[in-house]
């Protein structure tokens, strides 16, 4: 079996684990050809560099290295242990619909795969820790923002909101120094914040 221009060509994409003849073994990586022509590969998600691929005509066996499989349903169920009673009801339902075996959309888009979660406490007074965990219990608002004074910084900020339904949401994000972009999580409950998205 044979490394290719034309293979690495059409499997620009896919990550394999390959055997050589010899014994050797190359877990998770990702073939491209370098600038000079030559046959390379990355190692797990590096993207700037490579490393020289040794053997193009020596290979015992060559796989698809394919990613792990979340459970759906063992994310739903995580997600909704997580959450504060007052919270995100619409959330729990969709949780609940996932355990059920329905689909939810905003469940398929952001809750699959490896769930990110982030403890916010570190970052507040144990005045401020006392305020969130109240507005999450008596149901009000709450304010919370931190500016850096470093260029490659983040500006944190937490906000509690309640609704004209009377719902409570509640918000956690990190955007880069002086303006609107980063990264946005969910605060499920006064310590803990799960990934949302990044814009």
């Amino acid at each position: 079996m044979n490394i290719t221009e034309e293979f690495v060509k059409e499997n620009k994409d896919k990550k394999f684990t390959v055997t050589l003849e010899d014994g050797r073994i190359f877990k998770n990586i990702k073939f491209f050809i370098s600038t000079n022509g030559c046959i390379c590969y990355h190692v797990r998600n590096q993207k700037r560099y490579g490393y020289h691929f040794p053997c193009y005509d020596k290979i015992k066996n060559i796989t698809e290295h394919l990613p792990k499989v979340y459970n759906n349903v063992s994310n739903a169920k995580t997600i909704l242990k997580k959450i504060h009673p007052n919270a995100w009801n619409n959330i729990k339902e969709e949780m609940k619909k996932v355990i059920d075996g329905e689909s939810v959309q905003d469940f398929e888009w952001h809750f699959t795969g490896k769930l990110k979660f982030r403890n916010v406490s570190s970052l507040l007074s144990d005045y401020e820790r006392k305020r969130l965990k109240e507005s999450f219990e008596n149901k009000i608002s709450f304010g919370w923002h931190q500016n850096t004074h470093h260029h490659s910084g983040r500006d944190l900020s937490i906000s509690v909101e309640i609704g004209e339904d009377n719902e409570l949401r509640a918000y956690f994000s990190s955007e880069f120094m002086g303006c609107g972009n980063g990264d946005y999580w969910l605060l499920l409950n006064p310590t803990t914040a799960i990934y949302y998205e990044r814009d």
